[in-house]
């Protein structure tokens, strides 16, 4: 289970659509991430601060899904939405809750030290990316980094810009190298942000690039395959659970390719009252059999 969580989606804002040139473009780009291994792919929409969200829930997602049916018919892909939220502050962070239902997965890209210990303190969210081909916003320490690991929140690292020209080859592998010292190599997971097919590389090819920066290759491995499977997991739970409660959709034990549960919303949580459980309780115990006794040979 090979997986790329950044596919940028060719669309900056709600208002202008991507056109046909851009949607064949994204083709070729999934056919080509499926002829080397990949099996799930999200799709990406970057949220500037500029941009205001739509007052409609249904139209807070631009990502069109059926304009890509002929390709995922054809090479089996699993795809799914994602938005990066650009945070300069804490002036949009109410933005999260709006969109956490709408998008498979949540990703936060601070641009600002204000918004970097925003986004590192409690900001309930998938993904923690950053701008990789300029510098980081602020010196990463391994306190902040670390303690969004512990709440399950996965480290970004795109391999794109190590493709392009020399400058933003450069600053990927500064930040890089401070990612992976505040991190301590953990909770990392590695997307491509590719924007055409000749910037998507497979698993061997990843893997040499950023061991080569100082990450080891079993961790290369699992940030491309169980890491980044656990940030789709994460996401899709979002909308499918309550506190401990899991919404049963088709009966699939696979909720990641589960499609049925968010279309069709078949259940619905009801908090159960206390009386209820005591009732339950006293049934129980009353419908239980009594204990047999025990008795040792020969005796009366």
């Amino acid at each position: 289970m090979l997986v790329d969580l950044n596919i940028p989606w060719p669309q900056s804002s709600y208002d202008v659509k991507p056109t046909v040139a851009d949607i064949d473009q994204l083709k070729r780009t999934l056919v080509t991430l499926h002829t080397l291994g990949y099996s799930h792919v999200a799709l990406n929409f970057t949220l500037a601060p500029t941009v205001k969200l739509p007052q409609s829930k249904n139209q807070r997602n631009p990502i069109d899904l059926s304009l890509l049916e002929d390709v995922c018919a054809a090479t089996t892909l699993k795809l799914y939405t994602r938005i990066t939220i650009v945070l300069e502050g804490s002036s949009n962070r109410s933005v999260l809750s709006s969109v956490a239902d709408v998008f498979d997965v949540v990703a936060v890209m601070p641009t600002s030290p204000n918004g970097l210990a925003v986004a590192t303190a409690s900001l309930d969210m998938d993904l923690l990316s950053f701008e990789y081909s300029k510098r980081l916003p602020a010196i990463l320490k391994h306190k902040a980094i670390c303690s969004c690991v512990k709440r399950g929140v996965k480290i970004e690292i795109v391999y794109s810009n190590a493709l392009r020209d020399k400058h933003a080859r450069k600053q990927f592998i500064i930040n890089c190298k401070n990612v992976i010292r505040a991190s301590r190599s953990r909770g990392l997971v590695i997307s491509s942000g590719a924007q055409s097919p000749v910037e998507c590389r497979n698993l061997l090819g990843v893997s040499s690039l950023v061991n080569f920066i100082g990450l080891k290759q079993d961790k290369c491995s699992k940030a491309m395959t169980e890491l980044a499977a656990l940030v789709l997991l994460k996401g899709r739970l979002r909308g499918c659970s309550h506190r401990e409660t899991v919404v049963v959709g088709s009966g699939d034990p696979d909720i990641v390719n589960d499609q049925s549960v968010r279309a069709a919303n078949p259940l619905k949580i009801v908090k159960r009252t206390h009386s209820e459980d005591i009732d339950d309780d006293q049934s129980l115990h009353a419908e239980r059999p009594p204990k047999r006794q025990l008795t040792q040979p020969g005796s009366s």
